[in-house]
Formats: structure tokens, C-alpha cells, sequence
């Protein structure tokens, strides 16, 4: 090699070294066996801190490693509270190496990202998993010692908790594991949390609640699942008993217990009893925390089903007497207007139906959903009077009001294009389909509203 490109060879490898990361220097302080850190931990009384880290390849982590670890004063003060270990692993996993025990370590803590820093007591039961945080050593240093605190709390409340009975141990129990990192307690303190909510099985504490909410929601949606195939597989008797029993045993939120309720009434329309069905339907009705419209629906289920069940009289009667309940307290009684006006519409009192229609519109103006089917209501109570022109007014109305949303809005032009239609008034009918798809604000809509106009055209044009 000449001397020229001796010097150029130099030069370059020194800009390498001087702009190529190199890892530093293991320190003393920082060991690579997990349990023999441990039994150190043990006999120091200190906890552990496991580095799971990429520092060769990974920039992260050696950010955290520069910004952290390596800068002066980080080991000397944080050495007097953990032992320090420290697991390097390679860019790409070498299946040969899958009994390396940093790799069993890195799948008890569940470490998939790097860097990764798992806190554990000497015992090496975890208190907190975190990485790479901004703000340098200081606020490094703080975060652990935060941690470190909540796990002194932790082992605190729990000697404490030993002693204690009842109420008072789940309290202990409670305390000692909210200070640990959320994510991790389900995983590393599930014997924890079976306590708590032993403790506290009738939730008078709130902790089963607290502990056990998602397991709980789980547990019941698998419990509706069995109960709605025992409805359909199980004589109705048998399957009456069955959520009878589930209903006494699991107390349910209100909301699960009237699906579960309404499961029930499907199998008890099997049995043809109207007493049974309106024995059910009333206990729906009265349950604690069933109020305001979930009370008025389930209230107009029970009139429908009496219509249904050829008791039109009395379910009218009761209608009415709702409506005269709810006008005393100041209700809007939408949903019995609704229902009112549909059940006048089929036995063809378009007179009656237009005006309890009416009558409601005023009070849904907050309520969209409903006002489309009184303002729709209205519009079929019109056109059956022979008031073809008002009731395609009315239908206009809605949907040139921008303030509704704009399915709604199309609904109500379709209909007026179907009610135009059954004038014979064809070319109308076209444009008002037309004008409902200009409506539709969003590409889904646009497509669900030219599915519905070409099956109105296919229905009434092909068959002319």
C-alpha cells in the first residue's frame, strides 16, 4: 500500500471512530445472571433492575443507555436501592440460542420491545415494567424511586394485611397493590385480586368492582351466550328454571339483566300464557334503575304483545292510561304517541292517528330518530285522508331541514318518492330519488340509498 493511500485509510477510519456508536464498557455494577442477582438482592435487602436491551443495534436503546445509564452519578445512586442487570440481545433471534436464559427471562416478563426495564423485588416478582422515558437522569432517577416507594407501600399493606379479617383485610389487600403498575397487576397479582374479591363478594366496598370489572363482563358475556342457546335448545320450562337460577346466583348490571329478562320472554311467548308474558313484562317494568324511555318501551312492548295476543281493548286501554300518567308528571311520552298513532293507523282511524302524531312532534324536535317516524306517521296518516299535497309537504319539511342528520333525512324523501309513486306520478317519483342520494353525506350511504332506489324502480317500474 503507497503512502497516499495509507493516509486516506486513515483518515476515513478515523471519521468512523469518531462518528460510528460503539457500546461503552460493561460496568462492574451491572451483572448478567438474573438469579444470582437476586440472591445479592436478598441478602442487600434491594430490589432488582432488569435492562432488556438492544444497545449494538436498537437506537432507542442507546438513547436510554446515553441519556441514562452510562452518564456520571446514575450507578453510584441508584446502587444502594437495586442490584443492576443487564440482558443484551441481538438484532435477529438464533434459534440455537433458545434456551439462552435471557430469552426464558425475556418470556416471563413478556419482553418483546427494546429497551425494556422490568422492576422486581428481590423475590423477582415484578412492581413495574417501563423503557426509554424524555427528561435525562434526574427524572430517570425520580420515576424509580416513585416505583421503588410504591413497592415498599405494597410489602407494608400486606404485612399489615395478614393480621386483618374481613372488610378491613380486603382495604389492606386494595392499598397495597394500587400504587403497582395497572398493566401488570392482573398478570403478576392475580392471587391479589381472587382476595379482594372474595372479601368483598357483595361489592359493598366497591372493590369487586374495581378489581374484577373486566373479568366480570367477560364471565357474563359468556353466561348470555349459554342462556340465549339454552332458549333455543332447552323446553321452556326448563330453560325458564335455568335463567332463574342464573339470575339468583350472578347479581348482573341493570342493563345485562333486562337482555337476560328479555331471553326469558322470548321463552315464555312460547307458552302461549298472557298472564305469564305480563307478569314478566312488569317486572322489567318496576326493576330498580329501569326509568325514563327504557320504562316507556318496555311499557309499549307489553301493549304491543297484548295487541298481538288479540287483547286490543285492554292494550289500548292501558295506552291510554300511560299517556295520561306521563302527561301528569310532565313526560313527552314519545314512544307511546308513536305506538298510539301506529295502532290507530291499523285499524284505519286516520283521523285519531294524525292527531296523536301531531301531538308528538312538537316534543321529539331533540330527538331525530323518533320525530322521522311521527313526522313519517304523519305524512301516511295525510295521504290516507286524501291529503296527498300535505303530506308530501310535510315529508319535505324534514328532509330540506339541514339540521337533521342525513339519513334521516333521505328516509324522508324516499318515502316521497314511494307515496308519489302510488300517485302515479312516476317522473316525480325519480327525481325524488334522485335528491335522496344527493343527500347522503357519506360514500356508504350514497351506496346503501342507490340499493334501496333500484329496488323501488325494479318493484314499480318493471311491473308496469
Amino acid at each position: 500500500m503507497n503512502s497516499t493511500l495509507r493516509v486516506i485509510c486513515c483518515f476515513v477510519a478515523a471519521i468512523l471512530l469518531t462518528t460510528a456508536w460503539f457500546p461503552p464498557a460493561v460496568s462492574a455494577q451491572w451483572q448478567t445472571d438474573v438469579a444470582k442477582s437476586a440472591q445479592l438482592a436478598a441478602k442487600d435487602g434491594k430490589d432488582i433492575l432488569i435492562l432488556f436491551t438492544g444497545t449494538p443495534w436498537d437506537e432507542t436503546s442507546q438513547k436510554l443507555d446515553r441519556e441514562v445509564f452510562t452518564q456520571a452519578g446514575f450507578e453510584t445512586e441508584i446502587s444502594g436501592d437495586f442490584v443492576l442487570v443487564k440482558l443484551e440481545f441481538p438484532k435477529t433471534k438464533d434459534p440455537r440460542n433458545a434456551n439462552d436464559p435471557r430469552n426464558k427471562w425475556a418470556e416471563t416478563f413478556g419482553v418483546t420491545t427494546y429497551p425494556t426495564v422490568v422492576l422486581t423485588d428481590s423475590k423477582k416478582k415484578p412492581f413495574a415494567i417501563t423503557g426509554y422515558q424524555e427528561g435525562g437522569v434526574e427524572n430517570y432517577l425520580g420515576m424509580l424511586s416513585e416505583h421503588r416507594r410504591a413497592r415498599q407501600m405494597r410489602d407494608d399493606y400486606f404485612a399489615k394485611a395478614k393480621n386483618a379479617q374481613g372488610d378491613a383485610k380486603a382495604k389492606l389487600l386494595d392499598k397495597a397493590i394500587s400504587g403497582i403498575d395497572e398493566i401488570i397487576v392482573p398478570i403478576y397479582y392475580g392471587d391479589v385480586i381472587e382476595q379482594i374479591v372474595e372479601l368483598d363478594a357483595d361489592d359493598k366496598l366497591g372493590l369487586r368492582t374495581k378489581w374484577n370489572s373486566q373479568r366480570d363482563a367477560e364471565m357474563r358475556k359468556v353466561i348470555m351466550t349459554d342462556l340465549m342457546l339454552i332458549a333455543r335448545i332447552e323446553k321452556p320450562a326448563a330453560a325458564i328454571a335455568m335463567i332463574d337460577d342464573v339470575l339468583k346466583e350472578i347479581e348482573f348490571p341493570i342493563q345485562q339483566k333486562l337482555e337476560i329478562l328479555q331471553i326469558k320472554l322470548g321463552v315464555v311467548k312460547k307458552l302461549k300464557n298472557n298472564d305469564a308474558t305480563d307478569a314478566l313484562l312488569d317486572q322489567m317494568i318496576n326493576l330498580d334503575g329501569v326509568e325514563g324511555q327504557t320504562k316507556e318501551r318496555l311499557m309499549v312492548k307489553k301493549i304491543m304483545l297484548m295487541v298481538g295476543s288479540d287483547r286490543r281493548t285492554d292494550a289500548m286501554e292501558l295506552l291510554d292510561s300511560s299517556l295520561q300518567s306521563g302527561l301528569a308528571k310532565g313526560e313527552r311520552n314519545l314512544f307511546f304517541w308513536t305506538a298510539k298513532g301506529d295502532l290507530l293507523m291499523a285499524d284505519k282511524k286516520y283521523a285519531q292517528a294524525l292527531e296523536a302524531f301531531q301531538q308528538a312532534i312538537p316534543f321529539a324536535q331533540r330527538d331525530p330518530d323518533v320525530l322521522i317516524e311521527l313526522i313519517s306517521g304523519k305524512a301516511d296518516a295525510l295521504y290516507a285522508l286524501g291529503k296527498e299535497s300535505e303530506a308530501l309537504q310535510t315529508l319535505d319539511n324534514f328532509s330540506d331541514d339541514a339540521r337533521a342528520p342525513a339519513d334521516l333525512r333521505a328516509e324522508a324523501t324516499l318515502q316521497k318518492s314511494m307515496l308519489m309513486r302510488q300517485m302515479g306520478k312516476t317522473r316525480l317519483a325519480r327525481l325524488s330519488e334522485n335528491r335522496a342520494i344527493e343527500i347522503a353525506d357519506t360514500p356508504q350511504l350514497k351506496g346503501e340509498i342507490q340499493k334501496v332506489v333500484q329496488r323501488l324502480r325494479q318493484r314499480y317500474e318493471q311491473s308496469n
